[in-house]
């Protein structure tokens, strides 16, 4: 089991009035663990008020930039967000988990692509990572970013943007769409919605042939853009997306097939080359709180179905998933569960974390 380790907080800054940008340095010896893949984020834990709170956010950094670097936008009554914004200092410490997620691109310096982003507000932390890897690089790599927010004063990184079109000035297009904010062009007002999409990508994507595209926002969003990048001719298996957040409409009903008697399981977990195994009714909500009950840490993040965290595989017996919006279609055929999503079909489930 991927093991959380104390980060130093470096730098804490103001990004917008109403997001912070921390840089985290990591301790001598565990530098190995915590390489990452740009579009990789952080699961991270505090206490507050004698309770632990798991949240992930995105790097933001370039591949081979060090400290490692996130941005967190503050939501209103957002427990973890206001303690980073308003209590941490430099010198804390955030209990940090190596990186992980599948929302990445894979770097190749002999790699000659164009790659298409779509970011809608803090959705630009791992695309940031992204389009600063590649252009670092990938020399014969190009990168299109539209880039939606309500003002400019809320936008994140901006500055950050802005330096990388004066480095790379001919492999870097950058597209802002302002909502609450008239522009001089009206292709430049509005929102991502699906007209907007269409006309930014036929007028600014023109000769491209995009190797792929990611996508990053709130769930809304996600699907629109991607229906219709598909509708305009990108194969949907090169069109990658991630949420911020949990979605919405996520489900919170149990799922028909959980829908039995209050009887137990038995589950079994490997990790980390051990094995424990523990009961659980087919009626509690989830494995990682049912494993939690009997004194079993089993990863976890978000428990919204989002960040994967808690994947794992289903060696023998049957579970069924209530959300799934971590896992790659082939992840699912080849048996691969989200445990904060699952409860027990089969009277014994043998789940591994340690099979990648």
């Amino acid at each position: 089991m991927k093991q959380f380790h104390p980060l130093t907080i470096e730098r804490i800054e103001p990004e917008t009035s109403d997001s912070v940008r921390i840089a985290l340095a990591v301790p001598a010896g565990f530098e190995g663990d915590y390489e990452f893949l740009p579009g990789q984020h952080l699961p991270l834990e505090i206490t507050v008020d004698g309770k632990k709170l798991r949240r992930t956010y995105s790097i933001c950094s370039g591949v081979d930039e060090r400290p490692l670097q996130i941005g967190i936008r503050v939501q209103p009554g957002g427990a973890f967000s206001e303690y980073a914004a308003g209590q941490l200092s430099v010198g804390d410490t955030l209990d940090a988990m190596p990186p992980a997620g599948h929302f990445h691109v894979d770097l190749d310096k002999s790699h000659s692509k164009d790659y298409v982003g779509f970011a809608a507000g803090s959705g630009i932390t791992p695309i940031l990572s992204m389009i600063k890897s590649v252009l670092e690089t990938e020399p014969n790599s190009r990168f299109v970013l539209f880039y939606g927010n309500r003002k400019q004063a809320t936008t994140m990184f901006i500055e950050d943007l802005y330096a990388l079109k004066n480095r790379y000035p001919e492999r870097l297009q950058l597209h802002f769409v302002f909502s609450q904010e008239e522009q001089e062009f009206p292709v430049a007002s509005g929102r991502l919605d699906a007209d907007k999409v269409r006309e930014l990508y036929r007028h600014f994507c023109k000769g491209l042939e995009p190797a792929a595209a990611f996508v990053c926002g709130p769930d809304t969003m996600i699907g629109t853009v991607t229906e219709a990048l598909v509708e305009l001719g990108m194969d949907a298996a090169h069109v990658h997306s991630e949420r911020f957040g949990v979605p919405r409409d996520a489900a919170k009903a149990r799922p028909a097939a959980a829908r039995k008697a209050a009887d137990h399981a038995t589950v079994t977990i490997i990790m980390d080359g051990h094995k424990k195994s523990f009961e659980m009714r087919r009626d509690d909500d989830n494995i990682v709180d049912a494993a939690a009950g009997s004194g079993i840490d089993l990863p976890y993040s978000c428990k919204g179905g989002v960040c994967a965290t808690c994947r794992c595989h289903v060696r023998e017996g049957e579970v069924t998933m209530a959300t799934n919006y971590g896992l790659e279609p082939w992840e699912v055929k080849a048996g691969y569960v989200l445990a904060c999503q699952s409860r027990a079909v089969s009277d014994s489930i043998l789940l591994d974390y340690d099979k990648t």
